[in-house]
């Protein structure tokens, strides 16, 4: 008999905890709050007049190889943080996690209480070519986590097996500086001025919003404030790269150069960047958003070398694309049972598998109706580190090589790498003959020894699928209609079946092969789509934006300097650099 529980969405309260703050929230420098009250994006620099918006310092980004990174404060993961764990401890919550490590799991419950709806298209203009009116494969694909158990929470960290370095993640942590202080400031992050800055800048706290809800500590690391925003005022940094960038992280350099130089249009605008932002980060957004009890995100979108123009979307305009509708009560709800969802399934695991961690993978499956998998397996540190370690290890060798590495350190690198590989081929390749000689058909013993290992591999496997009601009458989705208002119930029926051990075993490993193939692609093959894609299109826009950064250049330097809005005097070149 199947176990139907009922959720009522608008009961569930998200509550803020410990509001002091520990570290002061930053301002956006530059007059850049001018674009928090004004929809739509702001140029930096208009195109027709060569006019500057903002300060023409803010065009050029500081090369990565010449930022101090080691200057910045070090990233802390849920696991490895004590203040997080003691808050969970003294409000009596059993799993704790940030928004970098519960969001890739949260949206999978969107797909699953909204039924796959599609997103919304409705902020571009007429003329623009939606070419796929759904999420990106990234999006839509499994998701994976541990959850670390110690002293009764257990903490939830990200997945890192097949995280890779690039250029963008260290970007946004050097143009996150950028904006929210003042230009000497920032200068001081420069390599060779770094020895300028104090300790107490360099370890200055972070300020955080803390919230619960059911057994959850949420974390949410603030990056901006501003008091005339609604709620609590506060918003979320995000460097955008243009499409040229994203298409092959990893081989950015053969993107450089295209350029964002118009409103409209499917290449070379602002509007294909927002396209591919509704298919790729809106859900991610949003959910961080609301985790953090935020207002909205200021966007920054940049090719690497420049700033192009910047853009605040508020919460509700996300809501729109993702939800069908700006009214925030969708969303809200959605969010609230998504995490009452996760919930459950964390129960039932740790019910299982006590006091221990675990590795969590799920995934949203396009059926009809749709289900979500949810699996957990029991895992020891040595398990969880050398998994961690195995994307720790190339972001690692990235950073270090951006950052400039000597020639020696580089081989002794290379040489431990090749070492550790081929040890590894060697586990593999006794893995393989240790597997062929237990299921010989020729020795029955070691077969059933194998099989009986097999049946005691500890996993738990489940499903879950929901069935929204609105006012007791059985519908798809939740569609905002204009009627809506609090008195109407929304409620989610939820049922959750565990998997038989042999086919929990199967989904899993299908689920795992999904994930592997999304995450990890062959470098030439990204390089060959590159060049392929749009017929090309790629190529073409970008040797377009060279060949106009260099006509820009060759006028600049004919002018004795630039021209900005809040005077009618040309600023000298050596002042803006300064």
């Amino acid at each position: 008999m199947v176990d139907v529980k009922v959720i009522s969405p608008r009961k569930l309260k998200l509550v803020p905890v410990e509001e002091k703050l520990a570290g002061d929230v930053p301002k956006l420098e530059y007059n850049l709050d001018r674009v928090l009250f004004n929809p739509g994006v702001y140029q930096l620099q208009d195109k027709r007049s060569k006019v500057f918006n903002f300060d023409p310092y803010l065009a050029t980004i500081m090369p990565v190889e010449q930022f101090d990174f080691n200057a910045l404060k070090e990233y802390v993961t849920s696991s490895k943080d004590t203040r997080l764990r003691d808050l969970s401890a003294k409000y009596g919550k059993k799993y704790c996690g940030s928004t970098s490590s519960l969001t890739s799991m949260l949206a999978h419950f969107h797909f699953l209480l909204s039924a796959w709806r599609a997103p919304s298209f409705e902020h571009l203009s007429r003329s623009f070519n939606v070419e796929f009116e759904s999420f990106t494969a990234l999006t839509r694909g499994p998701a994976a986590a541990f959850a670390r158990y110690k002293d009764g929470v257990y903490a939830i960290d990200a997945d890192k097996e097949y995280d890779t370095a690039n250029i963008l993640s260290m970007l946004g942590k050097s143009m996150e500086k950028l904006l929210t202080i003042p230009k000497k400031e920032f200068e001081k992050y420069r390599r060779t001025k770094s020895h300028e800055l104090s300790e107490e800048e360099k370890n200055a706290d972070e300020a955080f919003h803390y919230s619960t809800l059911g057994d959850f500590m949420l974390r949410s690391q603030l990056d901006a404030y501003d008091p005339r925003l609604p709620g609590t005022g506060m918003f979320d940094l995000k460097t955008r790269a243009v499409v040229s960038i994203r298409m092959d992280v990893e081989g950015y350099e053969k993107g450089l150069g295209y350029e964002i130089r118009n409103r409209f249009g499917e290449w070379e605008s602002f509007e294909r960047e927002y396209y591919d932002m509704i298919r790729a980060a809106f859900l991610k957004y949003s959910l961080q958003v609301r985790m953090g009890r935020m207002d909205g995100i200021f966007v920054a979108f940049h090719n690497t070398q420049r700033i192009f123009g910047f853009q605040y979307i508020s919460l509700e305009e996300m809501d729109r694309a993702l939800h069908g509708t700006s009214d925030r009560s969708v969303g809200d709800q959605e969010f609230k049972a998504s995490l009452k969802l996760l919930n459950e399934v964390l129960d039932r695991a740790s019910k299982r598998f006590p006091k221990r961690s675990l590795r969590l993978h799920i995934e949203t499956r396009p059926t009809n109706p749709p289900l979500t998998y949810f699996f957990a397996e029991p895992v020891d540190e040595e398990t969880i580190n050398r998994t961690q370690e195995t994307g720790r290890t190339k972001v690692e060798a990235f950073e270090r090589e951006i950052l400039g590495l000597s020639r020696k350190e580089k081989e002794e690198e290379s040489r431990q790498l090749k070492e550790e590989l081929s040890a590894r081929v060697q586990e593999d390749q006794l893995d393989k003959e240790a597997l062929q000689e237990s299921t010989s058909a020729e020795d029955p013993q070691r077969q059933k020894a194998w099989d009986e290992m097999m049946a005691k591999r500890e996993l738990l496997g489940m499903y879950i699928t929901v069935r929204n009601k609105m006012d007791d009458q059985v519908v798809e989705r939740v569609e905002l209609r204009e009627d809506w208002n609090e008195k109407r119930r929304w409620m989610v029926e939820y049922s959750i079946t565990e998997l038989p051990q042999e086919r929990a075993e199967r989904i899993l490993a299908q689920i795992r092969s999904r994930r592997k193939k999304t995450l990890q692609s062959d470098p030439e093959e990204r390089s060959r789509l590159w060049y392929r894609a749009w017929s090309g299109g790629l190529a073409k826009s970008t040797a377009a934006g060279q060949l106009y950064r260099e006509t820009m250049k060759r006028e600049e330097r004919k002018d004795k300097g630039v021209k900005v809005a809040w005077t009618e005097r040309t600023i000298p070149h050596r002042i803006f650099r300064s």
